[in-house]
């Protein structure tokens, strides 16, 4: 309640740190942490609703969602990284909450953001995906998305230190998703080989797989695609 905003963040963001391991220690502060919301310091309010987050129930997440969107291109992307690990650990607190947090993703996902940023927000989706049955079948359904997901990791997977690790989600959605999606996929992974020579030889052979898929426009991006990297060896 201090009038000086170098004392109310410093506050929130001992609350905030505190909550991770301890959340319900936190709760008896949330009246006041809701006073916090609207701070015209968007970094106090981010922590203000983050920590709320942390410590409150199921019933208030959307609210909270709702509040945090509303100014989310005020904040720094360190801010909004903060924003994602805590999506993260509310999609693995309430799995029924996932639809509503992986929309606020995509959205984030849209606009400009640091490399470290949207990196985090790939990532959190990848779990989301991966650890969420009921989001597998939400990721299918919304190709925009996993559209942009692929054409992101294949801009700039190739740069982290697991490749591998992206490769591998690349092609699942080969393997699981629409033409669409598949046909993005394939344009990944070939920015992959073109992007290590270390990597060429794996991906070389996981387009030779796709070059029987079911559709033809991603039966023939793989055939091109396969041509260039063999040529360009």
């Amino acid at each position: 309640s201090s009038s000086k905003p170098v004392l109310r963040y410093a506050a929130v963001r001992t609350l905030n740190k505190v909550a991770i391991q301890y959340p319900a220690a936190i709760t008896a502060c949330n009246v006041d942490l809701e006073t916090l919301i609207t701070d015209s310091n968007r970094s106090i309010a981010t922590l203000a609703i983050t920590t709320l987050l942390k410590t409150g129930n199921e019933v208030g997440v959307d609210r909270l969602m709702k509040q945090i969107s509303s100014f989310l291109s005020e904040i720094s992307d360190q801010f909004k990284t903060v924003v994602v690990d805590v999506i993260k650990s509310l999609c693995q607190k309430f799995p029924r909450k996932h639809t509503v947090l992986m929309t606020l993703l995509s959205n984030m996902l849209r606009e400009e953001g640091d490399y470290e940023y949207k990196k985090a927000i790939v990532n959190t989706i990848i779990s989301i995906v991966e650890e969420n049955p009921e989001a597998k079948e939400a990721d299918c359904e919304h190709t925009s998305l996993a559209t942009r997901i692929i054409h992101l990791l294949g801009r700039e997977g190739s740069r982290t230190t697991t490749p591998a690790k992206y490769i591998r989600y690349i092609y699942n959605r080969v393997i699981l998703e629409n033409a669409p999606v598949r046909a993005a996929a394939v344009s990944a992974l070939a920015k992959f080989g073109t992007a290590s020579e270390d990597l060429l030889p794996n991906i070389l052979v996981l387009l030779q797989r796709t070059t029987l898929d079911q559709d033809d426009g991603v039966r023939d991006r793989a055939i091109k695609h396969l041509i260039q990297l063999i040529f360009s060896i």
